[in-house]
């Protein structure tokens, strides 16, 4: 068996596993975000900072994407979630058009979705990344987004 079919075998894989999220919706998500202080839950676009173990989480998310060498100079504060999580449903919307992840219409992953799933987008992207014909989607956003994450990572 070869690279190229073990590459689309995993992305298989790991899109069944986006679309098995995916169809769960927006809420499954914001459902299992971690209460403030304040007891209510975070999401995206929330003032407070990612913790530390979720912005290890991200930092996986976007060494993904960008470069793990890039992610790594990068504050994870709350901007750059944001960034991350807007990245992410480029991506998400961009696969769709490949009939790989399909979801309902608007779907915007929030802080919640990207640290509750963290292992599987990042794995998705990784395997989506190596396939020639999906590659486009995380090139591109790469690319569209690197600005944006730079300057919210120095708090601009």
């Amino acid at each position: 068996m070869g690279g190229p079919r073990r590459g689309v075998a995993a992305a298989a894989a790991v899109t069944a596993v986006v679309i098995a999220l995916s169809a769960a919706g927006p809420g499954v998500a914001a459902a299992s975000a971690p209460p403030d202080a304040a007891g209510t839950f975070v999401t995206a676009g929330a003032l407070s900072d990612p913790t530390p173990e979720e912005q290890e989480q991200l930092r996986e998310i976007a060494g993904a994407i960008w470069s793990p060498e890039l992610a790594a100079g990068w504050n994870m504060n709350s901007e750059v979630a944001d960034v991350l999580s807007t990245a992410t449903g480029e991506i998400l919307r961009c696969s769709e058009a490949f009939s790989l992840v399909p979801r309902p219409p608007g779907f915007v992953p929030g802080l919640g979705y990207l640290v509750s799933y963290w292992k599987n987008l990042r794995d998705y992207f990784l395997a989506v990344k190596d396939n020639r014909s999906y590659r486009v989607c995380v090139v591109s956003v790469a690319a569209n987004y690197r600005t944006a994450i730079e300057m919210a990572s120095m708090g601009i």
